[in-house]
């Protein structure tokens, strides 16, 4: 963020001791400003930051703020502490450090101004996005694996062309993918349902018209999964319709793969998740990090409707769908085994589901289709989804 206060020049500074040159950065940030200087190297730019001067300290920032630039002499970058802390219990935490970083050395060093505008499939186009919201989208931005590269060419070349991953053409292949596990919910026995039909005080579960309607009794969303033989770790592809008729526009609702869903280590955990809801909003993550990649507007959602998710993973590429429109793609945080799949439910929030699928690829080796039902571990926890946070501004 830009001070809005710039720049103040009063009669008696020329008589103040005040050192014009001063360098002094708070060794928290000293790797991401050598980082910042190696980038900008590598692509022809230089700085003589003993001679120009610089300072970057941490503060206590107001109004939501997680940096703010000020142009002084010399210029002075300030991090808002609590947040810095926060953000560094959690996966990713690397990631989301040098981007702020950067996003204020941009302002700082390279004079770039805030850029608001998107990319082909809605990412934002830069990492010099900030300021007030626009069309109320959180600015969080999904900075790591090749799109970090895409983001710093863009950071010292604003003429950089669009990557390939921002194309709305699907460049992957999706054929070759085998049904390992269905559930269609049309029956109520055990084998064929899956998941137990019971009532308690916490949740409910029960069968509705041909399909599991799974009710949250408490202010905690359910992540409600099936253990599997299917890795993670291998090509799957994963579906299921789900609708969840209220009208609540902000709550979340959606997928979720990947290790042990445990609530008391929320911040350990690597689950991956990929949520909708009904103000057409897409997001997608890890619970082990501090907030959502980030959020995209998806026309095709049906506010209140059925809806149809499924997640494609190729390699390390995780290739998102709603209702059959290809819609996103993004490398998969979860690097170890994991076989758990299934889906969210919101705060208080009642969830239909139906047609859930796991296929795996054909070269993702040899295993059975599964016929029977009865040795998979069918289960529910409530959590306090931590990670749906916004990040703060920059």
């Amino acid at each position: 963020m830009i001070s809005s206060a710039v720049f103040f020049v009063l009669i008696f500074s020329f008589f103040s001791c005040k050192d014009t040159n001063e360098y002094r950065v708070d060794p928290a940030f000293t790797d991401y400003l050598q980082r910042f200087e190696n980038e900008a190297a590598t692509r022809g730019r230089h700085f003589d930051l003993d001679n120009t001067g610089l300072i970057i300290e941490f503060g206590n920032l107001k109004d939501g703020y997680a940096g703010l630039t000020h142009y002084e002499n010399p210029i002075r970058i300030e991090i808002d502490k609590k947040y810095w802390n926060a953000i560094s219990n959690y996966a990713g935490a690397d990631l989301m450090k040098e981007d702020l970083l950067f996003h204020e050395l941009g302002h700082g060093l390279l004079g770039r101004s805030h850029l608001n505008s998107t990319l082909e499939n809605g990412d934002w186009k830069s990492i010099m996005c900030g300021g007030d919201k626009v069309n109320d989208r959180a600015w969080n931005i999904n900075y790591k694996g090749e799109r970090r590269k895409y983001y710093l060419d863009e950071l010292f070349d604003e003429s950089t062309l669009q990557p390939a991953f921002a194309s709305n053409q699907l460049a992957a292949d999706t054929v070759g993918y085998s049904p390992k596990i269905t559930l269609n919910f049309n029956s109520t026995n055990q084998t064929n349902f899956g998941w137990s039909l019971v009532d308690d005080v916490q949740h409910k579960i029960s069968s509705d018209n041909g399909q599991l309607r799974f009710e949250s009794k408490v202010a905690l969303s359910y992540l409600v999964y099936l253990r599997t033989p299917i890795d993670v770790q291998t090509d799957f592809a994963f579906e299921m319709t789900l609708e969840y008729s209220s009208t609540d526009e902000s709550n979340q609702y959606g997928m979720v793969f990947g290790n042990h869903i445990d609530s008391a280590k929320i911040s350990n955990e690597e689950i991956e998740y990929f949520t909708i809801n009904n103000n057409r909003h897409m997001y997608m993550g890890n619970r082990s990090w501090y907030s959502f990649f980030t959020e995209l507007t998806e026309n095709q959602i049906v506010p209140g409707g059925k809806n149809k998710l499924k997640v494609f993973k190729s390699g390390k590429m995780l290739y998102y769908f709603i209702n059959n429109v290809y819609s996103y793609c993004s490398e998969m945080e979860t690097q170890t085994s994991g076989y758990y799949f299934g889906f969210m439910v919101p705060p208080l929030g009642v969830v239909f589901v139906d047609d859930l699928s796991i296929a795996k690829h054909s070269s993702s080796g040899v295993a059975a289709r599964v016929t029977s039902l009865q040795s998979l571990e069918f289960e529910c926890t409530p959590v306090e989804l931590t990670n749906q946070r916004e990040i703060k501004k920059q």
